[in-house]
Order: structure tokens, then C-alpha cells, then sequence
């Protein structure tokens, strides 16, 4: 009976053993995630639990894109080729597929730690509202951006329904970029030659600027406004009664009056035939000799407009 109970007892053991043993460690995980800077890596933290990848990405390496580098379970792989993810990508995932066909999906969290909050320097006032001129683009906005890289900051005008209308740089003036100097003991920087919209409507808008993953907008709006009409530089020649075409890459056209030559000190209008907010077609009457002639443009109650380059008049 003793022996039997021994046996029994073995046994019973041996079974025990076997049903607590360990199961296999999931054969489909990441198990490291990094991204190479300038001064080494910075490397993801990985969360088995809620399968999470999260980067901290420091403001000062400007960083657009990452090329991460991934390590897998032995024997696994991606289902995708890794390629480079924006650093703004908020809906990027990895799904790793193990030999035994078991998959598993992580989700990249990229947090940008930048400098905040985004203060802006203000346009208006409360007691005195900035005018901007529709495609106007001499417009600068101002902050603790942090970031000299001029594609990293994007500046909107928002209308009443929230619709952003972005302010785009213009190369008339010079080179759109961002420069930094100490105003009123503060470290600030300056993004100058940003264009209002040449479709835009008048009115009153908010100004919004982002900053990579920062947003900033200022508290007094501003109005945007018909400004004086500007035409770009476009010497013509044409042929009497023909017409000829001009336009406006800033200030849009408005209330087109008149424009006209002078001929031995007389006005000689030159018609309108059509014009839009960019561009105007003008006849030359059959009337108007053969010469060269620095035409003049009025728009509503601007200032008159005496241009820089000729109409030459041929023969038709």
C-alpha cells in the first residue's frame, strides 16, 4: 500500500510539472527601435502592453523626416518595407509577422519636444487693427519659433467659419527666410515676404501660426483690405488697335479706372477691354502714333500708378 502511494505520488507530480511548464515568448515583436541624429541615436520606447513605439524627438535636431532603424524577433519581418516617416505623422504603424504566421501591430508615437508655448508678437492691437492688402507680401510674423528652417513655420490668416488661408513667401522683395535678433531683450525670430492670398476676400481674420507640432495664434485679429494695385514689370510693344495684357504677381487689381500715355502733355486713353483681381487686357487706339510711351494706371481712390517701363507702339 506504501509503494502504491509513492507511485501515485510520482506521478502525480510528474503530471503537475508538465502542465505549469512556461509558454513560448511571442516570436513577433519589435525589439528595438532607433533613429540616428547627429551626435548617435535616440531610441523609441517600446510597450508590449498597449503596442506602442514612443520617440522623443528634441526641437533642436529640425528634424522633417526619421529613417528608423527596427530590430524584430529572431526569424520575424515587417510587412512593409520601413521608409522614412514625417515627424508630424501621427497615424503611422508597424505590423510584424512571425515565423509561425502570428502578427502583432505597434503604433509610432513621435513626440516633438519642442519649446512652448508658441507666443507670437501681435499685429493689432486692441485699440488699433492691422490692415493687410489683398496679395500684398510684405508681411512678416514674429515669435519664439526655435527653428531657423523656414518650411518648419507656416502662417495662416483664418476666416470665420476656421478655414485657414496660408500666407505663402514671395520672392519680389528678396529671399523669404528666417532671421533671429534680440527685440526687447527677447530672443526672437522673424519670417519676412509672406503673400495674403490673391483670392482672398476682405474682412476680418485671426492669424494662426504653426510651428512643427506647435500651434500659436494671436489674440487681435486683423483686416484684410483692397491695397494699391500693383503691376509687374512687363515692357510691351504692340500694334495700333491691338491689345496686350498686363498683371499683378502682389497687390491685386480693384476698381481699374483708367489707364493711359501722355502725348505731347495730353492725356490719350488706352481702353480697358477686361480686367480680373491678376491681370488686364488694354487696347491701343488706332489713333496713337508710332512711339514709345511710359504709361500711367489709376485704381479707385490710390494714388496714380506711373510705371517704370514703356509701351512702344508700332505700326499696324
Amino acid at each position: 500500500m506504501q509503494l502504491l502511494c509513492i507511485v501515485f505520488t510520482v506521478a502525480t507530480l510528474a503530471a503537475c510539472k508538465k502542465m505549469i511548464g512556461l509558454e513560448p515568448l511571442p516570436a513577433n515583436k519589435i525589439t528595438e527601435f532607433k533613429v540616428a541624429v547627429s551626435d548617435g541615436n535616440i531610441f523609441g520606447a517600446i510597450d508590449e502592453t498597449d503596442k506602442t513605439i514612443t520617440l522623443y524627438l528634441p526641437y533642436y535636431y529640425e528634424l522633417d523626416v526619421i529613417e528608423p532603424a527596427i530590430k524584430l524577433s529572431e526569424g520575424a519581418r515587417l510587412s512593409e518595407t520601413p521608409a522614412a516617416v514625417s515627424v508630424l505623422e501621427t497615424q503611422k504603424t508597424y505590423t510584424v509577422i512571425a515565423p509561425d504566421q502570428s502578427t502583432a501591430t505597434y503604433k509610432l508615437i513621435i513626440r516633438l519636444n519642442q519649446i512652448s508655448p508658441l507666443i507670437l508678437t501681435e499685429l493689432s492691437t486692441a485699440t488699433a487693427t492691422s490692415a493687410l492688402a489683398i496679395g500684398a507680401y510684405d508681411i512678416r510674423v514674429q515669435g519664439n519659433f526655435n527653428v531657423a528652417d523656414a518650411k518648419k513655420i507656416k502662417a495662416y490668416l483664418v476666416d470665420k467659419s476656421d478655414k485657414e488661408h496660408e500666407l505663402t513667401a514671395n520672392t519680389a522683395l528678396g529671399t523669404p527666410g528666417v532671421s533671429v535678433a534680440m527685440i526687447s531683450g527677447v530672443k526672437t525670430y522673424t519670417y519676412s515676404y509672406l503673400q495674403v492670398p490673391q483670392t482672398l476676400d476682405t474682412g476680418t481674420y485671426r492669424v494662426r501660426v504653426k510651428v512643427q507640432a506647435l500651434t500659436g495664434e494671436m489674440k487681435y485679429p486683423v483686416k484684410v483690405v483692397y491695397g494699391r494695385p500693383a503691376i509687374n514689370y512687363g515692357p510691351v510693344t504692340v500694334k495700333q488697335g491691338e491689345t496686350f495684357k498686363i498683371a499683378t504677381g502682389g497687390a491685386v487689381f480693384y476698381d481699374f479706372k483708367e489707364f493711359y500715355i501722355l502725348i505731347n502733355g495730353q492725356k490719350i486713353a488706352l481702353p480697358i477691354v477686361s480686367y480680373t483681381r491678376t491681370e488686364a487686357t488694354i487696347r491701343v487706339p488706332d489713333s496713337v502714333p508710332t512711339g514709345v510711351y511710359t504709361p500711367t494706371a489709376a485704381f479707385g481712390a490710390s494714388p496714380l500708378l506711373t510705371l517704370n517701363w514703356a509701351v512702344t507702339v508700332t505700326a499696324r
